[in-house]
């Protein structure tokens, strides 16, 4: 009998319906009919029809392939045709990953690795490529506890088939894992994974596989401390093997990375370069979640050069970003740094939401925000007179670093110690210093995180009456950010210095440096800092015998503090109003 007739028949008998399609096509009333008549099939008819079927949607779809791989892949699946089952599942995998579908991503991934550990199913080659991709997706989807879990079977199986590619592999992608700030950061596992994945990669003459492990090298000696010689030179071996073999994923991801470290050695345009040059790479690719990436590194280099406008624009293109393609990571890192930029430039509002943000977004997937912009958090509202707040959440953020992040410790020392000297409470700012004084990098903190320790070392000394110590600090670290032109931070150290050398008496050292001070703020339309500028300014010229100048100064220093008490949320307004320095201001005639 022909299927027509049969058909026919089963509509009649009210079995099946005509589907509103333009294709013939015919649906189950009930899905229990339908499973009813699929167990009633012998397993030889349910594997010939799904291979049929299968071959038929091949033959008709050949140009919507990805668009039915998902199709594909089940009936290749159910008729046991197990290399087809791996190629449809992977196409199905790589087109969610596409649209960002992460988790239907990694259940094609999984079938297919599963498929393909069968003992003829795939290629030893083929099968590494899998593993990788499936613990990719699981990455995509903040999973990394799956995604070690991952790699972690494929070392096993490449251990027992002695497949050493394989097992480089693994060795990479978890020595990834280890070396990023991820929940899985641990430098000990990280050093043993990448050396061992650095002599087999010679042993094999992987070159290739060397580079990617050079730039791995490269991440974790600058999260380890600062061994910027040391992460500059993996860096730079691997952007040669990456350009003379034209590995361009490679070549991209190695220019995403050292972008910072070339900031951080006082290469600031060459950072810049290597930026741009792998953003083009990344959108060239549609690599979104790298593209999101590059963005989070350009919001930390406009941030130390002081282009805050720029670091915020930055900083919202990475969020929407990252929220577009469901990137939790992406979340918490683009809004990581960004909140001094909005402070500098007045707008409190906006820098407490996204510092809070931040910390929100990182828990379990991108951890570092929980320690340093926590702290910087803190800071901002121990400056705007909630110190009691201020001071707890800058010991959590202390006791994260030193938990998780080492190298963030000095920094979330640092901005413990100058909140305690708020308080009044010398000795305790003392403890909390000479703790930190033991670190191993205390004398040589990276750019990142070194202003917060520098200004407290200086503060300290300010606040116990070494005047001296005070003036010889700050400079010590003006002339550090000069030397490196990344100007942030550069008129908080000049008003300390002012304030040593105005309190022996040295008015002119003391007007230099603010005068210093005033014109970067201005550059860098710092209102934060500018009325403070301004405002001692007044204090020197009161002292010089020039009260109507020092009055004019403190009505100059109104504007920009008027503009930063308008742009505080209504629960700190008052608590800033109150404060000292904030009164001598709006109140003077």
């Amino acid at each position: 009998m022909a299927v027509i007739q049969q058909l026919a028949q089963l509509e009649a008998a009210q079995l099946v319906r005509r589907a509103e399609d333009v294709d013939p096509s015919y649906q189950f009333k009930h899905a229990l009919t339908q499973d009813r008549a699929y167990a009633s099939l012998l397993k030889s008819q349910r594997i010939e029809l799904h291979r049929r079927t299968a071959l038929a949607y091949e033959q008709l779809y050949s140009q919507q392939l990805d668009e039915f791989a998902a199709l594909l892949a089940h009936h290749f699946a159910e008729a046991g045709e197990d290399a087809k089952t791996i190629e449809y599942a992977t196409r199905a995998g790589a087109a969610a990953m596409r649209v960002f579908a992460n988790t239907e991503a990694v259940a094609f991934y999984s079938q297919a690795v599963q498929v393909a550990k069968r003992a003829a199913a795939a290629g030893s080659t083929s099968l590494r490529d899998l593993y990788l991709t499936l613990g990719r997706a699981y990455e995509l989807c903040n999973n990394y506890d799956a995604a070690l879990r991952t790699y972690e079977e494929m070392a096993a199986l490449a251990r027992e088939r002695g497949d050493q590619p394989m097992e480089l592999g693994s060795l990479m992608a978890r020595g990834i894992i280890h070396s990023i700030p991820s929940v899985h950061f641990n430098t000990a596992k990280a050093q043993a994974m990448l050396d061992q994945a650095m002599r087999l990669a010679q042993q094999l003459g992987d070159r290739p596989a060397e580079a990617k492990v050079l730039w791995t090298l490269m991440l974790w000696y600058s999260h380890t401390g600062v061994t910027y010689d040391q992460a500059l030179d993996c860096g730079e071996r691997s952007l040669a093997i990456a350009r003379e073999l034209n590995l361009q994923e490679q070549l991209a991801y190695t220019l995403n990375d050292i972008c910072q470290l070339y900031v951080f050695n006082g290469q600031l345009e060459q950072g810049k370069a290597a930026n741009q040059e792998a953003r083009q790479m990344w959108q060239a690719m549609n690599n979104l979640p790298m593209l999101a990436d590059d963005l989070g590194y350009e919001t930390m280099t406009h941030a130390l050069a002081a282009e805050y406008p720029e670091a915020i624009a930055s900083s919202r293109a990475h969020l929407e970003l990252s929220q577009k393609i469901g990137s939790r990571w992406g979340e918490a890192f683009s809004q990581t740094w960004v909140g001094p930029a909005y402070v500098e430039l007045g707008l409190i509002e906006g820098a407490i939401a996204a510092m809070e943000s931040a910390v929100r977004a990182g828990e379990n997937v991108f951890t570092p925000p929980l320690a340093i912009t926590r702290a910087e958090l803190a800071w901002l509202l121990g400056e705007l007179g909630d110190l009691a707040r201020g001071i707890q959440l800058a010991r959590l953020a202390q006791t994260v670093s030193k938990e998780a992040f080492p190298t963030m410790l000095l920094a979330t020392s640092g901005i413990l110690c100058r909140l305690l000297i708020q308080s009044g409470d010398i000795d305790a700012a003392k403890a909390v210093l000479d703790e930190a004084s033991t670190h191993p990098d205390f004398e040589t903190v990276m750019p990142l995180f070194d202003a917060s320790i520098a200004l407290a070392v200086a503060e300290l000394a300010l606040a116990r009456g070494d005047f001296a110590r005070a003036v010889s600090l700050s400079d010590a670290f003006i002339a550090k950010r000069r030397r490196l032109k990344l100007p942030a931070r550069l008129p908080a150290a000049l008003l300390i210095n002012a304030r040593a050398h105005l309190a022996q008496s040295d008015l002119d050292s003391a007007a230099r440096a603010l005068t210093a001070a005033r014109q970067l703020a201005e550059a860098q339309s710092a209102r934060w800092m500018l009325w403070r500028i301004l405002a001692a300014t007044s204090q020197v010229e009161a002292r010089r015998g020039n009260a109507a100048h020092a009055r004019n100064l403190l009505a100059q220093a109104r504007e920009p503090l008027a503009y930063v008490v308008a742009h505080t949320p209504q629960e700190f307004r008052a608590s800033f109003l109150n404060l000292p320095n904030v009164r001598e201001v709006l109140q003077a005639q």
